[in-house]
């Protein structure tokens, strides 16, 4: 069985769920599955969330990583962990979350945006720095950091379709965190999730070249 980390950096991809209702969260999940995504997380500020995580990593234990997005504070990481979260992704850089994520065996993935805020991430412990947001940067902003910064395993997040996913990686990121280009509200809604799966075999295809 692959550890988180191996999965995320094996697949290259996390999907990001976010407002998906409990009751079509379950078929997302398999839509995902199917399209070659093998670790998603669900955001919580999303409502159900922590009931989502529990019920997810039951459900695809082995199969694929869960983990927690949006996680702003320690006791988000104690609530994302209880409820079985392996890997925790925040849109910032918090050495108290970093902590008690490590405390708690679970992967931290803070955010950050500038070399100070990278630099703080690596220092505190993250094995991995969410790049966020990229979209208004590129990829060649990746190269940019790596010139001085090759120790980190960035994972590009904002605005990931599937050609830009594939530019991330080709210019250096370990992996993508892919949201509404890969898992739209609208197919959500209408239940579409042949088109989800569609999405999900789209990027994994460019990403792999």
């Amino acid at each position: 069985m692959l550890t988180v980390q191996q999965q995320i950096e094996t697949s290259k991809v996390v999907a990001i769920l976010r407002n998906v209702p409990l009751d079509r969260l379950p078929n997302v999940m398999e839509a995902l599955y199917e399209g070659g995504i093998r670790a998603a997380e669900i955001t919580l500020n999303s409502e159900g969330a922590l009931e989502g995580i529990r019920s997810m990593r039951g459900q695809y234990e082995g199969k694929m990583s869960i983990g927690a997005g949006t996680v702003i504070t320690a006791l988000d990481v104690e609530r994302a962990t209880d409820a079985g979260a392996e890997f925790l992704i925040s849109p910032h850089t918090d050495e108290r979350v970093i902590e008690a994520a490590l405390s708690r065996s679970s992967v931290p993935i803070p955010g950050a945006l500038t070399p100070t805020e990278v630099v703080r991430a690596v220092t505190a412990g993250a094995p991995y720095v969410k790049l966020f947001p990229c979209t208004s940067f590129g990829p060649s902003y990746v190269k940019e950091l790596l010139a001085p910064l090759n120790h980190v395993k960035f994972m590009a997040v904002g605005g990931i379709t599937a050609k830009l996913a594939a530019a991330y990686i080709q210019a250096g990121a370990i992996a993508v965190g892919a949201g509404s280009g890969l898992v739209s509200h609208a197919d959500v809604m209408a239940h579409n999730y042949a088109a989800i799966t569609s999405n999900a075999r789209e990027l994994v295809r460019h990403i792999e070249g």
